[in-house]
């Protein structure tokens, strides 16, 4: 027999609170007590040291927490900067108990060991994470720039600022002298570290975690600082630490935890060549130092100072020799690839039309075949333009080895627009999609014929293999300028390689993919003769067909239109074959 349970009256409904709430109110919390600690620097000897144990706790169980719905990399990383924090949590509680017990806590000790071992984490996280993209040679390439930038700050920092202070701890208690040798080795990996992070090159967009991480971990350097400078062979209470400081690089680390399922997204951003600051910024600092060096050696004497500097600087010299010399085979591998991949687009390129020449010369010959003269004639035009093909190919890779636009011979006529769009578009045989020509009728310009139709004829074919089937070429005038369009239903051009595809042998999407044709040339040509005309060459994204666009300017050169030529037309041509 079941006898049903009666219902109470009062059924008590589990509360949840979700994780980034409570991180809130805390967050809430440790901003009130750092603002009292800096208008009532008597209230930090409590206020301090339960903000700094609530932030390092909140931050450490929320990112332990919210690391599960990250992958890879990523999330080890975050972990090892979560247990960082609730180590350093746990030490502030140790130190407190033995404060209690003892009465007073020294301001160096032991009990540092939990926090030199949280910094040790953190900075071992940060590093952890996926920042530099790239091949092994070029993640060794950025790790060596970041430590020549390092070790060059480093050095400036100990000479400048910190030789007097540990000259004081070398002083103090044995404790002391052991924490205070411990900080500036993490300080050096932790510079490592942030330069990486500066000379970076990265696929994501700005991590708001990372910033935050790095005001955390800038405003606990400053706060340790401040405590070395005050503290050794004293208590806390002594000491007086700046809590307010601390307080800010917990609250830092709070925000870095809320804000850890934010993951950056991905970005589509144009190749550039690297930066000069990029390049500049790591051997600054070593330049200053060189800079400092020299001027303790023209003041005379060897001091202690001037030795370390020298140490320094031929540590720097020997990691550029090592940074040169990872960059030398980084080079000749990525010239090896390139050639390779120069080799295989060529041949490729070439393959087809002497395949073609060779099968209907071979017809030619073999008299049993008896072919008509129509037949014959056909044959022969077919032979006819793939050498004429193979011809502009052989131009465009000796022009494009001059290099220099200013250096390509022109040879500048009065060329009519419109006639010469017809020639290019028969020259492109084999297209298969309808390509449509917009021009003014009497649309004269001063340029090089055979320049513009080596121009015209690579964008349309460039149109035709990359193109979704529609073509339009479009030209018109701005001022004196003649500007030419071209506008294709295709893809487009990744956004990463809008700037890369103007370079010779670039191909873009395709730079590694042999099957597909073209030889990395075209634009490159269609750029040296757009520049040697004083003008320029220019990509987008299509308004008209939604694909590719690449828009020509020849800056300067129309020419004034008589006046019984002022009608204009628009032709489209619908057919290649008709």
């Amino acid at each position: 027999m079941d006898i049903a349970r009666p219902q109470s009256a009062f059924q008590v409904t589990p509360i949840r609170v979700a994780p980034s709430r409570v991180a809130g109110v805390v967050l809430i919390l440790l901003s009130a007590m750092a603002l009292l600690t800096a208008l009532y620097p008597s209230s930090g000897d409590i206020l301090g040291p339960l903000g700094v144990l609530a932030g390092n706790a909140a931050a450490g169980v929320l990112m332990l927490r919210k690391r599960r719905a990250l992958e890879g990399r990523e999330r080890t990383a975050w972990g090892f900067v979560a247990a960082g924090f609730m180590v350093a949590g746990l030490g502030v509680l140790v130190v407190g108990a033995v404060g209690a017990v003892t009465g007073a806590a020294p301001a160096f000790g032991p009990l540092d060991l939990f926090f030199i071992a949280a910094y040790a984490l953190v900075i071992g996280g940060l590093a952890a994470l996926p920042h530099v993209s790239g091949n092994a040679m070029q993640r060794v390439r950025v790790w060596l720039d970041g430590l020549i930038g390092s070790v060059a700050l480093a050095t400036l920092l100990w000479v400048l600022v910190l030789h007097d202070l540990m000259t004081e701890m070398a002083r103090g208690p044995r404790w002391d002298r052991i924490v205070g040798s411990a900080y500036p080795v993490l300080d050096v990996v932790a510079l490592v570290v942030v330069m990486i992070v500066v000379v970076r090159r990265s696929n994501l967009r700005f991590d708001l975690r990372l910033m935050f991480l790095a005001v955390g971990l800038i405003a606990q350097a400053v706060g340790d600082l401040t405590l070395l400078s005050s503290g050794v062979g004293k208590t806390l209470d002594q000491a007086e630490p700046s809590y307010t400081v601390y307080l800010v690089a917990v609250i830092s680390y709070l925000l870095a935890a809320i804000m850890l399922n934010r993951r950056p997204q991905p970005r589509e951003y144009a190749v550039r060549p690297v930066s000069l600051w990029a390049v500049v910024a790591p051997y600054s600092a070593a330049a200053v130092l060189v800079g400092v060096l020299v001027g303790h050696l023209r003041s005379g004497g060897v001091s202690g100072d001037t030795l370390g500097l020298t140490y320094a600087t031929l540590a720097i010299a020997a990691l550029v020799v090592g940074r040169q010399a990872v960059a030398i085979r980084e080079n000749r591998m990525l010239v090896e690839r390139q050639r390779a991949t120069l080799v295989s687009s060529i041949s490729h390129e070439l393959r087809t039309p002497l395949t073609a020449m060779v099968g209907f010369l071979s017809l030619l010959e073999d008299s049993d075949e008896g072919l008509a003269e129509d037949e014959r004639q056909e044959v022969t035009g077919i032979v006819h333009q793939q050498a004429v093909y193979m011809s502009r190919i052989v131009s465009d890779l000796i022009m494009l080895a001059r290099g220099n636009p200013d250096e390509i011979e022109l040879d500048v006529e009065d060329v009519a627009m419109w006639p010469c769009l017809m020639d290019a578009s028969r020259a492109v045989e084999d297209a298969t999609s309808d390509i449509a020509i917009e021009c003014p009728e009497d649309l004269h310009a001063l340029v090089d014929r055979d320049r513009l139709q080596q121009v015209l004829v690579n964008l349309m074919m460039n149109a035709e293999r990359y193109g979704g089937g529609s073509t339009l070429v479009r030209v018109s005038t701005v001022g004196d300028d003649v500007v030419i369009e071209v506008h294709d239903d295709g893809p487009g051009v990744p956004t990463r390689y809008e700037i890369a595809i103007w370079e010779r042998f670039e191909r873009g999407a395709n730079r590694y993919n042999a099957a597909s044709p073209g030889s990395g040339i075209g634009l490159a040509v269609v750029n040296a003769v757009a520049k040697a005309h004083g003008g320029s060459a220019e990509y987008e994204r299509s308004k008209l067909l939604g694909g590719a666009c690449f828009r020509v300017t020849f800056a300067g050169r129309r020419l004034p239109t008589p006046a019984r030529n002022a009608a204009s037309r628009v032709a489209a041509v619908a057919s290649r074959r008709g």
